[in-house]
């Protein structure tokens, strides 16, 4: 009889890892907290930079007025010849005017030649606005408050419109954007005599010697999650109240003392 030996098959169990549903939920959750964070500090990212880049425009188009409306104001009634008879022209809470005589000399043209005829001679800043769907240049300030409109007179901070500083040098032009989205102005003169006033009387523009300037500049579009609540005083004292519209604004004052007034 034939001998058969007996085969003994070992049979090994594998188990298969996985994750229990209370891991997946634990997984879950944390993923949760993580993108929530995620998004909060790009949230938080975005309107700070949103914030630096709206401040950023209102300083480049202040940048533009503060670098020339000081310089040109502070040269007011130059008279070098002593025989061009420059002053100021017209001084009002949203307007002033002046001449100097600064230019065309036979010799050298940019020296005076005793008149106030030449370019650049004969300066006048005030509210210009254009009409965003048109392109028209449309009315300012119609109640000549220094609050930019839409040419109603009881229509102030403007509708659908670019309010800008304009500046106008006598000629053909009129007045040309200086600085852009400047929506309020107002001219404060200081008098020989100490006192300060808005609307000087013809007698007293010859007493002008010092001009108080308040600008307050909105950025070029409105911000998203943002709604403007501030109001702001002039160097007048003047309360300015915006609508509760989304521009950032920004309210700059300078005393421009006119070296060339009353000597």
């Amino acid at each position: 009889m034939a001998y058969r030996p007996h085969i003994h098959l070992a049979v090994t169990a594998h188990r298969e890892a996985g994750f229990t549903l209370v891991e997946l939920m634990i997984a879950l959750f944390i993923s949760g907290l993580v993108m929530a964070a995620l998004v909060t500090i790009y949230t938080a990212q975005t309107r700070a930079y949103s914030k630096h880049d709206d401040v950023a425009d209102i300083q480049q188009n202040l940048r533009g007025a503060l670098a020339i409306l000081p310089r040109e104001v502070r040269l007011a009634g130059c008279d070098p010849e002593e025989t061009g008879g420059p002053g100021i022209l017209i001084a009002e809470r949203n307007r002033l005017q002046f001449t100097l005589d600064v230019r065309g000399n036979a010799v050298n043209p940019t020296s005076a030649d005793g008149d106030t005829d030449d370019t650049d001679e004969n300066i006048g800043y005030t509210l210009t606005a254009r009409n965003n769907t048109t392109n028209n240049t449309v009315p300012a300030d119609s109640d000549n408050n220094g609050i930019i409109d839409s040419g109603g007179a009881d229509w102030n901070w403007g509708n659908n419109i670019t309010p800008s500083l304009g500046r106008q040098t006598g000629g053909a032009g009129g007045f040309q954007p200086l600085a852009n989205n400047v929506e309020a102005i107002e001219f404060n003169y200081i008098l020989a005599d100490g006192s300060t006033t808005l609307v000087p009387s013809s007698s007293d523009l010859n007493d002008i010697r010092s001009v108080q300037v308040s600008l307050l500049a909105r950025t070029s579009n409105p911000s998203q999650d943002f709604v403007h609540t501030a109001s702001y005083t002039t160097a007048s004292g003047a309360v300015w109240t915006p609508p509760q519209d989304n521009f950032r604004r920004r309210l700059v004052l300078t005393t421009i003392h006119c070296r060339n007034l009353g000597y």
